[in-house]
């Protein structure tokens, strides 16, 4: 039977075992997407794939696609990349097992998601090099999901109305809708719409998360307005995610420290 073998760098997303001996890998792989593949005797044969199936790590993986079948078979995986400074930290390890179980949940198999990989790669390489102190983690982690919201179209509009552009320095109040657009000034709020009022830190700690340059202000390690932003990212997480992510009640114990 004829196959087509494709050699690409991928993310592992999920590892499942399967039988005695294999295990299903779903993987994020740069022109391919989201990919199921087997990896026979991986779990008898510690030397064919190493410790490649682990997460967090980039790889430099072969597989092979035959006609009508569901799964690919993964013949060959290397690390490329590893990311050190996530694999000694409990807490780092539990948001970069929230991220990825986030990218999974939101992709379909086949999508294309070449978007999707350079923001889990650049997600870990800062996740890796920053400090473990909550503000930084939420302020890393924040930042990848806003940019993996703008990717799918369904991020925030967070500098001014989402519907009529109206600049946030022209509103009377700062209202934030609960259905994920964003602001939304008074005139573009629609009969028994859902929305809150955010304050000026809060507004701060986002705009500093959306482009997280220079020093931070200090609202950015406020736990209030940390919940808040939380609430903001939230409401647009749940356009692009319909499932209840298993990592997340973990997450939320770190983030509260």
């Amino acid at each position: 039977m004829s196959r087509d073998v494709v050699t690409t760098d991928a993310f592992v997303l999920r590892t499942v075992d399967y039988g005695e001996s294999h295990v299903i890998v779903t993987l994020l792989a740069r022109d391919l997407g989201k990919v199921s593949a087997i990896a026979r005797s991986a779990r008898r044969s510690k030397r064919r794939f190493g410790g490649s199936l682990l997460p967090l790590r980039g790889l430099r993986a072969t597989l092979s696609f035959r006609p009508n079948r569901d799964l690919a078979e993964l013949d060959d995986a290397l690390v490329a990349r590893d990311f050190a400074g996530i694999e000694g930290s409990f807490e780092k390890i539990m948001v970069a097992s929230y991220a990825t179980e986030l990218v999974r949940a939101h992709l379909r198999d086949g999508d294309p998601a070449n978007d999707a990989l350079e923001l889990l790669e650049d997600f870990y390489g800062r996740l890796s090099d920053c400090d473990d102190g909550r503000a930084m983690l939420r302020t890393v982690l924040h930042h990848f999901e806003l940019g993996l919201l703008r990717s799918a179209g369904a991020a925030p509009s967070l500098g001014a109305c989402a519907r009529c552009g109206m600049r946030v320095e022209s509103m009377d109040r700062v209202r934030c809708s609960r259905d994920g657009d964003g602001l939304v000034c008074q005139d573009c709020v629609r009969p028994g719409e859902r929305w809150g009022v955010i304050d000026e830190r809060t507004l701060a700690a986002l705009a500093y998360i959306e482009r997280p340059h220079g020093r931070p202000p200090d609202a950015v390690a406020d736990d209030e307005v940390a919940a808040q932003v939380r609430r903001v990212l939230d409401a647009s997480l749940q356009r692009i995610v319909d499932s209840e992510l298993r990592s997340r009640a973990m997450l939320d114990e770190v983030l509260r420290g």
